[in-house]
């Protein structure tokens, strides 16, 4: 009987402190125990393209974030990180190595979707991993 090859390598997770976040923070955890991996959270600052806009907020978040992962009935390992930057700037240069990205949906409006473009549309083009978006209502 052969061995089952050892399981490693990081989740990472886009969040800014949002209900998507969290539903992106909780899939990735129970993923992450599956696969014997390790979360990465990643809180991105940016006063003109991100909901976060100091890094006051940034630090608060992350606070939150690790409170939840502490939670977490599971193994994986959670980290969390403030960086500042443009969200898919910072996200994307994150995803390097990465097993996968996990962000949630908003589920904006056409409208701010049209005028704003969409951090999740973008990266699921773009990313160095496969990517994980969960939509409004996902668990």
């Amino acid at each position: 009987m052969s061995e089952s090859p050892q399981k490693t390598g990081t989740i990472l997770v886009g969040s800014d402190g949002s209900a998507g976040a969290r539903r992106a923070l909780h899939w990735a955890m129970t993923e992450a125990d599956l696969r014997g991996a390790a979360v990465r959270v990643v809180v991105t600052v940016d006063s003109t393209r991100s909901s976060v806009e100091t890094i006051a907020d940034g630090e608060r978040i992350a606070a939150e974030t690790a409170e939840v992962a502490a939670l977490h009935d599971g193994d994986a390992e959670v980290t969390v990180g403030v960086h500042k930057g443009m969200p898919v700037d910072v996200l994307l240069s994150e995803a390097a190595g990465a097993q996968m990205l996990v962000i949630g949906s908003h589920g904006t409006s056409s409208i701010r979707h049209n005028a704003l473009g969409s951090v999740s549309d973008v990266l699921a083009r773009t990313a160095p991993c496969p990517v994980v978006i969960l939509p409004m209502g996902a668990a």
